[in-house]
């Protein structure tokens, strides 16, 4: 789920980075269809040229914060593994974590 996510963000930001909408005297030749340009340049004039780039800021950190949660994850599902094979004991890795942690 998180990387679905993580996949529609991108490909929404993508389309933001192609937007060419006209920012003050400069009229960058459009990218994208006419259908959906008009529609960014729209936004682009409501939000005074601030939408686009917020936006993409915004999902920008939403990104982090999913590639943050999806390590976490990772590192939680690989520490609670049913057969520890390094032949540890269990209390000793979590030790060894709390001395990274500090």
């Amino acid at each position: 789920m998180l990387l679905a996510t993580k996949q529609i963000c991108k490909e929404f930001t993508d389309l933001l980075t192609q937007d060419r909408s006209p920012l003050g005297n400069s009229r960058p030749a459009p990218i994208l269809e006419p259908g959906i340009q008009s529609c960014l340049t729209h936004f682009s004039l409501i939000t005074h040229g601030f939408g686009s780039p917020a936006l993409c800021a915004a999902i920008t950190a939403l990104q982090n914060y999913l590639t943050e949660a999806l390590k976490a994850m990772d590192k939680m599902y690989m520490n609670n593994t049913p057969n520890n094979h390094t032949g540890e004991n269990p209390s000793k890795s979590g030790d060894k974590d709390e001395k990274h942690r500090k």
